[in-house]
């Protein structure tokens, strides 16, 4: 009896699961997109609406597969029980890569911020708060899973307050007359709904988040899919009703002009300057949105390591049962990513990141679904409300995989090249193992 009750005081209930996938979704995206809509001008706005309802439309797939299946853990854990050993392995190499070597976007944007509060910062200097920053936060992890969540719970809330406290007093300082050019003049309607559509939905990159701790989470079967199912639902909402208010205050075609548009809405609200202000909330949600990001590497490596997919390494916990291993390796990855960053090559390529992290996701998401599908046709799942939103679904993820730029399937081709001698090296402990037998 203390035993099971010490393991279940070990685990984070809903709110922080709760917090964790809002704080993995909301951050960088809720900064840096409205810029980057505003190219789009009004139908922009369109783009959060298709990506937030294609998201919800994910999200409830992935509850789906949570309930009925009984198996909790991500989109790599299905791969591998409907797609098979190989499919499954390259699955949770993409998926445990893409949870930190995407890191570095959310990294830059809080740093720059941050440099708008204490001045200028030369490359170096950037490059030494950069590495702290995901250090610290690797450290706040190795202190297990209860740590983490009772973080991020004090970030997130921190966080959404003022995003919903600005649009609303913003609201009746809104001109409607912004919103008069429909489209970029040199863009057709469908042309800027699908391209707002696309680069929107990294604001959504990380929705499965919470199924990955499944381990650690108290009643799973009923937590996982209520938190990521609200959880989306929320920063859906939140996302789009900040971009409105931006695109009422700031017109689009000096929106896309602005780095810090937030910034501009204080001043513009309350007068003075309030970029050191902003500076910090941004630098605060970005800093709730990595630390997500860097408890998920781990979960991620944890649980592959525990099915026997990745190597055993990566299942090695410390003294509070934090995978300890797969934390450091995932730091060590994301610390060479942004060495990388800063040469002349990546420099200024803020945009080529985004396109190719929400392919590398989208990717993972088409696999679920179809995996989904073909556990209804195995079961002969007659649901018509389960067969629809699948369906749909699936459509959302073609829609952006056929409207992506072909160089930004790159990334997916880069990362499973990588995963090869791992996959090789554990092919070969498997047949050892078999041998041995």
């Amino acid at each position: 009896m203390e035993n099971k009750k010490g393991l279940n005081n070990s685990k984070i209930g809903f709110w922080s699961l709760l917090s964790i996938v809002i704080g993995a979704q909301l951050g960088a995206s809720i900064f840096l997109l409205p810029s980057q809509l505003a190219q789009y001008r009004t139908l922009g706005l369109c783009g959060w609406i298709i990506g937030g309802i294609g998201a919800i439309l994910l999200t409830i797939v992935f509850s789906f597969l949570c309930t009925e299946t009984g198996k909790t853990g991500g989109p790599h854990i299905y791969a591998r029980m409907f797609l098979g050993e190989k499919i499954g392995f390259f699955i949770t190499w993409i998926f445990w890569c893409g949870a930190w070597a995407c890191n570095p976007i959310l990294i830059t944007t809080a740093i720059n911020y941050l440099t708008s509060c204490v001045g200028g910062m030369t490359q170096t200097q950037k490059l030494i708060c950069e590495i702290v920053m995901v250090g610290s936060l690797t450290y706040i992890n190795l202190r297990g899973v209860k740590t983490t969540g009772a973080f991020e719970i004090t970030l997130t809330a921190f966080k959404i307050l003022p995003l919903i406290v600005i649009p609303v007093l913003a609201f009746k300082h809104i001109n409607f007359d912004n919103f008069s050019e429909i489209t970029p003049i040199n863009m057709t309607p469908l042309d800027t709904v699908i391209k707002a559509a696309i680069l929107s939905f990294w604001g959504f990159v990380g929705l499965e988040g919470g199924t990955t701790p499944a381990d650690d989470v108290k009643n799973p079967k009923r937590n996982i899919p209520l938190a990521i199912i609200l959880g989306t639902s929320i920063v859906a909402i939140i996302s789009l009703i900040n971009t409105f208010a931006t695109f009422g205050i700031i017109s689009p075609s000096e929106l896309e002009k602005i780095g810090a548009p937030f910034a501009q809405i204080m001043i513009k609200l309350f007068g003075g300057s309030y970029d050191k202000i902003i500076g910090i909330i941004t630098f605060t949600m970005c800093y709730g949105s990595l630390n997500a990001w860097v408890f998920f590497s781990g979960q991620i490596a944890k649980t592959a390591a525990d099915e026997n997919i990745f190597p055993h390494f990566f299942a090695k916990k410390n003294k509070y049962n934090a995978p300890s291993n797969a934390l450091i390796t995932a730091f060590i990855g994301t610390i060479i990513i942004l060495f990388l960053q800063k040469s002349p090559l990546f420099e200024d390529k803020i945009c080529k990141f985004l396109d190719m992290s929400v392919l590398i996701y989208i990717v993972l998401y088409t696999i679920t679904v179809l995996c989904f599908i073909k556990f209804m046709k195995q079961k002969k799942v007659k649901s018509i409300v389960k067969w629809t939103i699948s369906i749909m679904a699936l459509c959302f993820c073609f829609f952006i995989l056929v409207n992506s730029n072909f160089i930004d399937f790159s990334a997916v081709v880069i990362l499973s090249l990588l995963g090869i001698p791992s996959y090789m090296k554990m092919r070969k402990i498997k047949e050892l193992t078999n041998n041995e037998n």
